[in-house]
C-alpha cells in the first residue's frame, strides 16, 4: 500500500503541471505567430531595390542577423563579390548597408552614422556611414613579394623558393605559403596558408613594407575537420625591423582574431616585417595569416 501525497507534494504537482502547460502554450503561440512576424519574399525585394538605386562600388551590405546572409545573398549577391564576402574585415568599407529583421543589428554597422533608415514589411533597412580605413600596404596583395625560410637550430635555414603556383620547401611537401580563400570559424577569408612544422620556424618575410599607424594582424586556423583532427596550439611572433612587435597565439576556438600593433614610430617608412610560425603540436593546423598596415 503507497503512503498517502502530502498536500505539499500535492501542491507542488500541480505548480509543475502548470507550468508545463503554459510554456506549452507559449510555443504553440509562437509557432503559429513567427511565421506572420517573418520577412515576406516582397520585403526583401523592396529592400534589394533601395540599395540597388543608391549604391556604390565598394559598398559592403551585410545582414542581421548573421543567419539571414544566405537570403541577402539570393537578392543582392552580385554586390557581394568574393573579395567583399571574403574581407579582411570591415574598416575600409565607408558605407554600409545593413539589412536587419526583429531588431537585429550587425556589428558592420556598429559604427557610424545612420544616414538612411526605412521599414520595408518585417525588414529594416538602414545605410551607416563612416570614414574608411586608408590602406598603405596589404600584405596579401603583395604576398608574393615575401621570402618564405624554415629555421631549425643546429640546422642552415631551408629556402623556399617560388614554384609558379606559391612559395613551397622541397624537402617537406606541406611546408609552403599559398594565398587562398579559407574558411575559419565558418566564415570565408582571404589568407596566407602557412602550416607550422615541428620543431622549426616558418617565417614569412616583408623585406620592403610600407608601414602606417597601425598594423592589424588577422589569424585563424582553416577547416572545421582539420580543427577537430588537430588540438594544439599555433605561435605567432610578429617582427618590425629586427624588433618583436606582438605574439598571438592561435587555438581552435579563436576565429578569425585581428590582432592591432602600433606602428606610429614607422609612420610611412620602408621596414622589414617578419611573420613567425611556430607549433608545439602541428599536426593538423592549417596556420592562415592576412596583414594590413593602416594610416
Amino acid at each position: 500500500m503507497q503512503p498517502p501525497v502530502s498536500p505539499a507534494a500535492s501542491r507542488l504537482g500541480l505548480v509543475v503541471a502548470a507550468a508545463i502547460a503554459v510554456l506549452a502554450l507559449v510555443e504553440t503561440g509562437n509557432a503559429l505567430i513567427a511565421p506572420s512576424r517573418a520577412p515576406k519574399d516582397a520585403d526583401w525585394e523592396a529592400a534589394a531595390r533601395e540599395i540597388r538605386a543608391s549604391f556604390r562600388p565598394g559598398d559592403l551590405i551585410v545582414a542581421a542577423p548573421a543567419w539571414a546572409d544566405p537570403l541577402m545573398r539570393l537578392h543582392l549577391g552580385d554586390l557581394v563579390p568574393l573579395a567583399v564576402a571574403a574581407r579582411f574585415d570591415d574598416a575600409r568599407f565607408g558605407r554600409v548597408w545593413e539589412i536587419g529583421q526583429r531588431g537585429a543589428h550587425a556589428p558592420e554597422a556598429a559604427r557610424g552614422t545612420v544616414a538612411l533608415e526605412r521599414r520595408f514589411g518585417a525588414l529594416t533597412l538602414r545605410r551607416v556611414e563612416r570614414p574608411p580605413a586608408v590602406i598603405v600596404y596589404d600584405f596579401l596583395e603583395h604576398w608574393k613579394e615575401l621570402v618564405l625560410t624554415r629555421q631549425q637550430a643546429g640546422r642552415p635555414d631551408v629556402k623556399c623558393p617560388w614554384n609558379g603556383v606559391h612559395f613551397q620547401c622541397a624537402d617537406i611537401s606541406f611546408n609552403f605559403a599559398e594565398l587562398l580563400t579559407v574558411e575559419v570559424d565558418t566564415a570565408i577569408h582571404r589568407g596566407l596558408l602557412a602550416q607550422p612544422v615541428e620543431k622549426a620556424t616558418v617565417v614569412m618575410d616583408y623585406p620592403a613594407a610600407t608601414l602606417g599607424r597601425d598594423l592589424v594582424v588577422a589569424t585563424g586556423l582553416h577547416d572545421v575537420w582539420q580543427r577537430k583532427a588537430g588540438k594544439g596550439i599555433v605561435n605567432l611572433r610578429v617582427v618590425i625591423g629586427g624588433t618583436p612587435a606582438a605574439a598571438v597565439t592561435v587555438t581552435n576556438d579563436s576565429g578569425w582574431q585581428l590582432t592591432h600593433v602600433d606602428t606610429s614610430a614607422y609612420e610611412g617608412r620602408v621596414v622589414d616585417v617578419r611573420f613567425e610560425v611556430t607549433s608545439p603540436a602541428p599536426y593538423q593546423r592549417h596556420f592562415v595569416l592576412a596583414a594590413e598596415a593602416r594610416r
